[in-house]
């Protein structure tokens, strides 16, 4: 859109062809992606696979990316196309409302898996009776704190007119609200859509370092070198690995346009401002890692299998620790059969090394012949005068 003089002309511009263009682009790409993800995570749970925590937190990670990958690649194209605002100030707000929400549920949910893991390596043993409630919270507020910071964006934007003419813009109402109250309103989305989440994260990481390195020291002074121990360690480090990359993704895919955004609000000198113009496209990046995390996600829902290695990363059920009950009991059942035998076998061995050492005269044959029961003697013979010499 370019003005020259007096009149109005919509043009539209080489940056917006080019953001147009990438947007469809990942859209295309992406959505069919995300789509298959959330879909096969669900089937595989229905079908009777365990749905760890780690799974059911990264599904709405798949959700904030499909409404990221609609909002930019479907609405905010349209937008593009038609160069100004054709939709009403009551479509701009809603518009507005929900380029937000995604965003800040992308970074809550990155979040609550941080908090989520720390909470699994600092008190495993508690995973099983706690861990599926807990998530479900980390969800709920990660969805009420998304939406209450996105709520804003509804209110400070809507429809501005554009030179008299009959044009509309969906932009901040520079008309109604003044510009302190916009400049704090933008550094507090800033704020709450990465910054805060990120410092979630270095806290409970630092955290699940400290616990870890401990833990570590414990088990060294232990030797646990035992097969369930091992598995547990394993599932452990595998889920903390797949964790690891959801956070690492999040951070150096949104780290350049978050520190651009906070340079927008800061910096107000015109130089500033013009080189702050020129680095918008790094929103790109955000976008295109919606393409690329839906295969860090595939991980968490495995075909169903024994709970007795269960996995402290399981949101295992009352029917899932009755089974791994029952089976600990039964190998204590035939573990204390075995000990019953050793002992039984070790009395009898007892007893035929004391009677060899009574009657060292014996052979191990006429031993045995002594405790063989004395031979019946037949009814008729008994008690009878005849069988006397």
């Amino acid at each position: 859109m370019n003005n020259s003089g007096e009149a109005f002309v919509m043009v539209h511009s080489t940056s917006e062809i080019i953001e147009m263009f990438y947007q469809l682009a990942f859209f295309v790409i992406g959505t069919p992606i995300n789509v298959f993800a959330l879909i096969k995570t669900s089937r595989n749970v229905r079908e009777g696979g365990v749905e760890s925590r780690l799974v059911k937190l990264s599904r709405q990670l798949l959700i904030a990316h499909i409404m990221v990958l609609f909002m930019y690649g479907i609405w905010r194209s349209y937008w593009i196309y038609n160069i100004v605002w054709t939709q009403g100030d009551i479509l701009c707000r809603v518009f507005s409302f929900l380029c937000a929400l995604p965003f800040h549920l992308w970074s809550n949910m990155v979040a609550a898996i941080a908090i989520d893991m720390l909470c699994c390596i600092t008190s495993p043993l508690s995973s099983y009776r706690t861990g599926a409630n807990r998530v479900n919270w980390l969800i709920t507020l990660a969805w009420g704190f998304a939406i209450l910071c996105a709520s804003p964006m509804s209110i400070l934007r809507g429809t501005i007119q554009i030179n008299d003419e009959d044009m509309y813009q969906c932009y901040p109402r520079t008309d109604v609200f003044n510009d302190d109250i916009l400049i704090a309103f933008n550094l507090f989305h800033v704020i709450t859509s990465f910054y805060i989440p990120l410092f979630i994260v270095i806290i409970c990481y630092l955290a699940i370092g400290f616990s870890i390195r401990k833990q570590m020291a414990e088990r060294r002074l232990l030797q646990d070198g035992g097969q369930s121990g091992q598995k547990t360690t394993n599932t452990k480090a595998r889920f903390l690995r797949a964790s690891v990359a959801i956070i690492c993704t999040f951070l150096f895919t949104w780290l350049p346009y978050q520190v651009l955004a906070l340079l927008r609000i800061v910096c107000i000198s015109e130089e500033c401002q013009e080189v702050v113009s020129k680095l918008n496209w790094l929103q790109a990046i955000i976008i295109a890692s919606t393409c690329i995390n839906p295969f860090l996600y595939r991980f968490g829902s495995e075909p169903k299998r024994s709970s007795y290695y269960c996995s402290t990363m399981d949101t295992a059920g009352s029917r899932s620790v009755r089974r791994s009950t029952t089976v600990r009991e039964a190998e204590a059942q035939r573990v204390a059969a075995a000990a019953h035998r050793a002992r039984c076998g070790g009395v009898e061995h007892q007893q035929q090394q004391s009677t060899n050492l009574a009657n060292p005269t014996l052979s191990p044959r006429s031993t045995r012949a002594t405790v063989r029961e004395p031979p019946r003697v037949p009814h008729r013979l008994k008690n009878t005068k005849s069988n006397e010499v």
